[in-house]
């Protein structure tokens, strides 16, 4: 293991610390260069390594990994949480064994699709077989039920027994009208882990969904690579005997041969479905049939944690968050099996790590905690985790800031919100850009549900008010055009693939000047009594008024 430099004293020595107290206004200012690109390239060339193995959770290469993040986190001289810098995850990992099946039975016999090219399947139950007979395929439009809409997918239908046939996204995205849901901007209700949580809950017995590249907002080659071989889920009291029996994905063209086998137009369904009138209907002559034989094995993974602690207010905390894992190898793969991840989320972790050092040099009145957590890409259930059994108090982290697949490419000349029109936070980040001469993007692509598909989402839900910002798309050099495309090369080619591997010749300068405004911001909180809110009207603003009033 390589140990970790710490910033030469020489230039520790020429820093000049700007420091003031504050109510959350712009009163900390990050001494120039503080932020080390080099630093930056050292981890995520050695986190995104062959050696490192993909950092699945579990793995040696996880093992690795953690490794790595304590090593760094003692060297800062950073305190651990209860004496540990290794927070205890119970995770499950269910492999479809060889011999498992889905089919579709219909009138001309049984066609059994093929993993990979035609569908992807697995389960969530703890059992080593799961068996579906012969359960109709219903079609029930989005899978949603969301009452504050008018919506119920599922209305005068008895699920038990049945197959769920779901459209991915939701209505607002298909339309592109704003009144309904939240038109162009995904909501929960179109990710797919609420489809399959629904469906389990209105007693289907499995769940299909359709793919879409745009509504699903990447390519069917991220299903195919995501969901195949080891899945793994939090150990759950129950065993996951809550969930459908089986969870499945299936191209768009094999979607199309089943609704025509029914006798259905899809295209003219898919139109139907776009109303809160919307019925379900039975897929006739078409029936689910499946046998998943499955391997299963118990590991302990963990979140990796570290405090610097208060000097005025100890129990009030500024969280930063990464999530350390990525898909690790994929057995029997030809050619290259490593999904190295190195910008997802090695550079995540390296800005988490960088910050780390860097804000050591300050001084702070509440705590910062520094949070990296595992298996996110198998769901976010590190960070569910740490929501659901937090070792600090969630009512007393003041703010949370969350990296996860910080791109390469140089300097913007904006700053992208996630999930924009949020909380305070973003007041505070509009303040401090003006110094950095950057504007705020709101989040160009909400129709990806980007905001629900990191680790923040896990603490948004507990109320805590979190900020999800990224290099945004306006390059100093080449301006938008040069930005967006290199945001759809990484999508339509790197994203979860092997080829998402460290490059030497990386530009990591737009980067450094994010963790740089993220630093300033974190001082500034720290150092201040400002507690920042939701806006009004935020799903989670009651939330965080109720965890804040019960703490009082």
């Amino acid at each position: 293991m390589k140990k970790i430099k710490i910033i030469a004293l020489l230039i520790l020595l020429q820093t000049t610390i700007v420091y003031s107290h504050t109510d959350g206004h712009d009163g900390q200012e990050l001494s120039a260069n503080k932020i080390d690109e080099q630093h930056l390239h050292q981890h995520i060339q050695i986190l995104a390594s062959d050696e490192f193995e993909g950092r699945a959770p579990g793995s040696e290469g996880g093992e690795k990994t953690k490794e790595y993040l304590v090593n760094a986190f003692q060297e800062f001289s950073l305190e651990s949480i209860n004496g540990d810098y290794l927070l205890d995850v119970p995770l499950v990992e269910v492999s479809v064994k060889k011999g498992s099946y889905i089919s579709i039975l219909q009138d001309d016999g049984e066609h059994k699709l093929q993993q990979g090219t035609e569908a992807v399947y697995w389960t969530k139950r703890v059992q080593e077989e799961v068996a579906v007979e012969e359960s109709e395929l219903v079609f029930a439009g989005y899978g949603i039920v969301a009452p504050e809409y008018g919506w119920n997918d599922y209305e005068g239908i008895d699920m038990r027994g049945k197959t769920a046939v779901l459209l991915i996204n939701d209505p607002g995205f298909a339309t592109q009208d704003p009144a309904l849901f939240k038109g162009n901007a995904m909501t929960y209700y179109g990710r797919w882990t609420y489809k399959y949580e629904e469906a389990a809950r209105q007693g289907a017995e499995a769940v299909i969904i359709i793919h879409e590249t745009a509504p699903a907002a990447y390519p069917w080659q991220v299903v195919e690579t995501s969901w195949q071989g080891k899945q793994i889920d939090l150990k759950r009291e129950d065993m996951g005997l809550n969930r459908v029996k089986v969870e499945a994905w299936i191209t768009h063209s094999v979607a199309h041969n089943l609704f025509e086998k029914s006798g259905l137009d899809f295209e003219k369904l898919k139109q139907q479905a776009l109303n809160s009138n919307f019925k379900p209907l039975v897929m006739k002559g078409l029936k689910l049939k499946a046998r998943l034989n499955n391997k299963i094995k118990f590991q302990n993974s963990h979140n990796v944690a570290a405090v610097k602690k208060g000097s005025l207010r100890p129990n009030e905390f500024i969280l930063m968050m990464a999530h350390w894992d990525h898909l690790g190898t994929k057995e029997g793969q030809e050619g290259d099996n490593i999904y190295n991840g190195a910008v997802d989320n090695a550079t995540g972790v390296a800005g988490l790590l960088e910050l780390a050092e860097t804000l050591n040099d300050y001084d702070n009145e509440r705590s910062l905690l520094y949070l990296a957590v595992t298996a996110e890409e198998s769901g976010l259930l590190g960070s569910a985790y740490f929501a659901e059994y937090p070792p600090v108090d969630l009512s007393q982290i003041v703010a949370g800031f969350n990296f996860d697949a910080l791109q390469p490419g140089g300097k913007s000349k904006d700053v992208i919100i996630v999930g924009y029109g949020a909380s305070q936070l973003e007041d505070i980040l509009a303040r401090k850009l003006k110094k950095f001469g950057k504007y705020i993007l709101p989040d160009p692509e909400p129709e990806k549900g980007f905001f629900y598909r990191s680790d923040h989402i896990s603490l948004s839900k507990k109320g805590v008010p979190t900020l999800y910002a990224d290099a945004g798309f306006d390059k100093v050099d080449g301006g938008v055009e040069v930005g967006q495309r290199l945001a759809d090369r990484y999508t339509t080619e790197d994203y979860h693939q092997p080829s998402d591997e460290y490059n030497p010749n990386w530009d990591l300068s737009g980067i450094v000047e994010q963790l740089s405004i993220t630093a300033e911001i974190v001082l500034d909180l720290a150092n201040s009594l400002n507690w920042p809110e939701w806006y009004e009207g935020n799903e989670f603003r009651s939330i965080r008024e109720e965890s804040r009033s019960s703490s009082q």
